[in-house]
């Protein structure tokens, strides 16, 4: 069964980062598993591919929505401005990617082109700071909130679900991406596109 289904209403943007961190490190592990020349393997490893692209957005949304809350609270704001620091940075990794992955089928993301060179260098990148949130800034920022602040700080994990951005811009987030209406549009489209290029050749291995 898979772990990336739907999220219940009650989980916050704190809930959803750790929660796709663990997806994520299952990705992880997968497409480290499918990088053969076989035209399954390349299926696999093209279909995972994408999926780690729209989970690392997912985990994005959720990181800079946790860090952006935490800021003001004196205990936990180096920890806000490690996680928003980290966050912006990563964004420059993540639109290669992403610029490469854009619009191409998943039997051809490392054909004619170096995908998993890049694809490489932000999952190493991206695993040692889920490492780090998983084992220290996670479990700190709950021992540091009482229930009700938990539920009151952060978004709702189905409102980050909704209107996280697939595709990111390296400056930090865009306006679009704080206007509800707008973001869930583009959101709405870029998975739309990403479900028609991984599914253009379904059935096909």
């Amino acid at each position: 069964m898979s772990r990336d289904s739907s999220t219940p209403i009650d989980q916050t943007s704190l809930d959803l980062l750790q929660s796709e961190n663990l997806i994520l490190g299952d990705l992880f592990d997968q497409i480290d598993e499918h990088r053969g020349p076989s035209v399954e393997d390349r299926y696999d490893y093209g279909n995972l591919a994408k999926r780690v692209i729209n989970h690392l957005a997912l985990r994005q949304s959720a990181l800079m929505n946790v860090a952006t809350a935490i800021l003001p609270i004196p205990e936990l704001h180096l920890t806000g401005i490690r996680m928003k620091d980290r966050g912006t940075t990563r964004r420059v990794d993540f639109d290669e990617v992403g610029d490469l992955a854009r619009d191409v089928s998943v039997m051809d993301l490392n054909q004619g082109q170096d995908f998993d060179g890049p694809l490489g260098t932000l999952i190493e990148a991206a695993s040692r700071e889920m490492d780090w949130e998983l084992s220290e800034a996670i479990p700190l920022i709950r021992r540091s909130l009482n229930a009700e602040n938990l539920d009151s700080l952060f978004s709702s994990a189905q409102y980050i679900r909704h209107h996280a951005p697939t595709t990111l811009s390296t400056s930090g987030p865009r306006w679009y991406e704080h206007a509800p209406i707008i973001s869930r549009v583009l959101t709405v489209f870029g998975h739309m596109k990403n479900y028609m290029a991984t599914d253009h050749y379904r059935g096909r291995s």
